[in-house]
């Protein structure tokens, strides 16, 4: 029997909580809280991230089974377990996805087409049609977590202009070093599933090359924010990213640093988007 904690543990709330902050910091970028109603479109944006990216996560466990099954890391996921029925897991992904798109809606029609868009990178670009296939779908579907910050970018403005579309880059280049980083402690486990993830197949040492350079293009993104958003951001953001580039070229020296090199980005991103949201209401 299925149960509410089984649904929460595969809507993954910490990644959830990462992509809420993008859409923050989204909204900030391109707003910075002004105007009467910013705030009710802050908080239907949020919401609208938040129950998409919970639904997507469902339907991305759920879609996942078999390759969750054969991974020693993730066999006892719920939805592995076989304690969450397929069909009933595939419809409360879709509704909840579907109730994120009409409280974009609820904004305008601009964040609806960016909510729909993170749901479709995802689950259909990335989960379904990649990720099997292709060493590189990471890059692709990490699009997802970048119309995430689109999706407030629009909520605040109506459009996207630089710095925002900047700052949605910026979150596509974190994405393949932040999974590969992972897939290298995991690589046992990609390789069992029959998942080509870039750092399983390809040598540790390559591996850690792409990574490091991947993570040094994000670095020179999250230099140039500072130009728009000047010196709170750039007094966030500056050790973080001295940190995450450290981790970068020690994981090229010693590939077992990959995974503390893991751990940080998370902590680099969520900085990224404070020193955003610090500099935007300043």
């Amino acid at each position: 029997m299925s149960s509410v904690s089984d649904y929460l543990g595969l809507m993954q709330y910490r990644i959830v909580a990462l992509l809420v902050l993008s859409s923050v910091a989204g909204f900030v970028i391109a707003n910075g809280l002004n105007g009467a109603g910013a705030l009710r479109g802050l908080a239907l944006v949020v919401l609208a991230v938040a129950v998409s990216g919970a639904g997507a996560e469902l339907l991305n466990k759920v879609l996942e089974i078999d390759i969750d099954r054969k991974m020693k890391r993730t066999m006892n996921r719920a939805s592995a377990r076989g304690r969450i029925n397929k069909t009933h897991g595939l419809a409360h992904g879709i509704i909840l996805s579907a109730a994120g798109i009409l409280l974009g809606y609820a904004v305008n029609v601009l964040t609806a087409a960016m909510v729909f868009l993170g749901i479709f990178f995802y689950i259909v670009i990335y989960t379904i049609w990649l990720k099997r296939r292709s060493r590189f779908s990471i890059i692709i579907g990490g699009l997802a977590g970048s119309f995430c910050v689109w999706a407030g970018v629009t909520a605040a403005s109506g459009t996207i202009a630089l710095p925002g579309f900047v700052l949605g880059l910026l979150v596509l280049l974190w994405i393949p070093g932040h999974i590969w980083s992972f897939a290298m402690r995991y690589r046992k486990d990609y390789i069992k599933a029959g998942v080509p993830m870039l750092t399983a197949v390809e040598s540790k040492k390559t591996g850690a090359r792409v990574i490091s350079a991947f993570n040094i293009v994000m670095a020179a993104f999250s230099v140039y924010l500072a130009v728009f958003l000047g010196a709170y951001y750039a007094v966030i953001i500056v050790i973080p990213l001295a940190l995450s580039l450290y981790l970068s070229f020690k994981t090229m020296v010693n590939s077992s640093a990959a995974w503390t090199l893991f751990k940080f980005s998370s902590v680099y991103l969520a900085f990224a988007f404070l020193g955003v949201i610090v500099a935007g209401i300043a």
